[in-house]
């Protein structure tokens, strides 16, 4: 079971979400005005449990609140994971939540075997495309991809 520690509870830690972590993110993403995907949260949540589900989802939580989360998908080959979405709130960030999210994503690609983590990150979204590329990520086909060892 994928549980990321950092070094204490005021740094945090990344683990799968859970069924109670839903609504949380859901309402983050939409506060963020992010995809509808996320409208219906009930649906969100049975395509997270679902045993055939392409779907994954992590979150980072600081002294037992979520403060980010990590959505994917795994492509239709099922040879990459597809980071579709990675966010830390703002007074969380720089705790390296961000970076324990990707590693945690790329630790699931390993446990799943996939060889690759591709990530969204618009092109008109700099500091996004730099986060990833120090992360080890190098452009393919317009976008950030991490290929694992």
């Amino acid at each position: 079971m994928l549980h990321v520690e950092i070094k204490n509870e005021a740094q945090g830690r990344v683990r799968p979400m859970a069924r109670h972590d839903v609504s949380v993110v859901a309402a983050m993403i939409q506060r963020l005005g992010g995809p509808a995907l996320c409208a219906d949260i009930a649906a969100l949540d049975a395509e997270l449990r679902a045993a055939a589900s392409r779907r994954r989802g992590l979150v980072a939580e600081r002294f037992g609140y979520v403060v980010g989360y990590a959505l994917m998908t795994t492509d239709e080959a099922g040879n990459a994971l597809h980071l579709q979405q990675l966010f830390v709130i703002e007074g969380s960030r720089g705790r390296g939540l961000g970076r324990a999210l990707v590693e945690a994503a790329a630790d699931l690609a390993r446990e799943m075997g996939h060889r690759r983590v591709r990530a969204d990150a618009p092109a008109e979204a700099p500091h996004a495309r730099s986060f990833y590329h120090a992360l080890g990520f190098v452009e393919s086909g317009g976008e950030p991809l991490l290929r694992l060892a």
